[in-house]
């Protein structure tokens, strides 16, 4: 048994967290030239995306760098769902806690005494001022402006020489909360005042893919990735199915079945897959067998599979581990990712298993690498009022769905859908 781990399902494991930095394609001083070089009218110019996807093109440029596109997709997406912030295990102790910033805003995200996780804002009821800078353990929150004091809760305990103000209700007086929810040892929050019942949010994805009981695997360890390009590129990146056997020819495109979506915008198949794919280390060969999930259901090591929940989460399984990505748009042109790296709690008790792991970081870096060159060369022709993007193919059905998808919520569901047929 290694260092790192313990005897006990891997509680008090703490997953290293690896900030990635890839290389782009663009040079230091192209770099500096790209921008939006035309004004752009939003709402149009995408009427032939709408098209049966074997008449379809790709979106204008636009949709990848205009401020009032972004600001749409925040408002109608991010602010109204529910966002898978973190993994129960990040906030394991009582006094755990997580500090956040999630689309501008700062979040905290703590566990109390009775175990109990909470979310709020960090921002202190009074002028605003953060109550903590980063990640850490506390009994209480103190804000370091004037001294109010806060529980794990969000709840105020003190604010010193406030007794005279007259309206000032210290019952009613709290870090202002967020909802929050709990799904596979999964963290979710939401913005909105009055959102979406959670299990019926959550109802689509659960059928589809709780079967991989992710409540019953730990963080082994985290990638921190940021990209010079538009959220949505990235997020294309990864239900495009018709690059893999070109750009990782080397890598993952030699063990991936290439025709992976198989419905049409909407309902089974539109934004899941399951297909055929080799262990994501270097050899192509797991490093621990089979997960008991998988065991269960008589899978066999080349198993893999992929799904899509709105409005930035991209999980991905294979045999022997679980590795989703969180897609975090920072600016219309630059995004954080999260990669997340799962494995069973049984098998955080086994020799070496800290250095195992390694194995599959480095070669999701190496794809990650292979990736991260073709997303600044996408926003550079984002950028050019010259480019008109191209028909799609049908092996880029993942993307048509994602980008159709995205377009309904940015922009409001189409009054018809005889288009998404052919």
């Amino acid at each position: 048994m290694d260092k790192n781990s313990t005897p006990n399902g891997g509680r008090g494991y703490r997953a290293p967290v690896h900030t990635v930095t890839l290389p782009g394609a663009l040079s230091p001083e192209d770099a500096l030239r790209a921008g939006p070089r035309a004004t752009a009218s939003i709402g149009a110019g995408y009427e032939s995306t709408r098209l049966p996807i074997s008449e379809a093109r790709h979106l204008p440029g636009y949709m990848y760098w205009h401020p009032e596109v972004f600001r749409l997709e925040k408002e109608n997406m991010f602010l109204k769902d529910w966002l898978m912030v973190a993994r129960e295990e990040e906030v394991e102790e009582p006094g755990d806690y997580l500090v956040l910033r999630i689309l501008d805003e700062p979040i905290i995200v703590a566990r109390d005494e009775d175990g109990q996780i909470h979310a709020f804002y960090n921002r202190c009821a009074h002028r605003g001022v953060a109550v903590a800078r980063e990640a850490g353990n506390t009994k209480e929150f103190t804000c370091p402006y004037h001294g109010w004091l806060y529980d794990l809760s969000g709840k105020l305990l003190g604010a010193p020489h406030m007794r005279n103000a007259k309206n000032f209700d210290p019952k009613n007086c709290r870090l202002r909360p967020l909802s929050l929810s709990r799904w596979g040892g999964w963290v979710f929050i939401s913005f909105a005042e009055a959102p979406v019942a959670f299990a019926e949010f959550i109802s689509d994805f659960e059928k589809d893919f709780g079967f991989l009981k992710q409540e019953d695997c730990r963080l082994a360890e985290k990638l921190d990735i940021t990209l010079e390009c538009n959220w949505k590129f990235a997020k294309e990146n990864l239900m495009d199915a018709y690059h893999s056997p070109v750009l990782h020819k080397e890598t993952i495109g030699k063990n991936l079945s290439p025709n992976r979506y198989t419905g049409t915008r909407s309902g089974q198949g539109a934004f899941t897959a399951f297909y055929r794919g080799a262990p994501m280390t270097e050899d192509n060969k797991s490093r621990f067998g089979i997960m008991p999930s998988l065991a269960e259901k008589n899978e066999t090591e080349d198993f893999a599979c992929a799904g899509h929940l709105s409005p930035n989460v991209q999980l991905f399984a294979r045999s022997d581990n679980v590795h989703p990505f969180v897609i975090w748009p920072i600016t219309p042109t630059k995004t954080r990712i999260y990669c997340y790296q799962l494995f069973p709690k049984e098998w955080f008790d086994r020799d070496g298993f800290a250095d195992k792991v390694k194995d599959y970081t480095l070669y999701t870096t190496r794809v990650l690498e292979e990736d991260s060159g073709m997303m600044d060369t996408l926003q550079d022709a984002a950028f050019s009022p010259r480019f008109v993007p191209g028909y799609m193919s049908e092996k880029e059905l993942g993307v048509y769905n994602l980008i159709n998808s995205n377009l309904d919520r940015t922009f409001g569901t189409e009054q018809s859908q005889s288009e998404a047929a052919e």
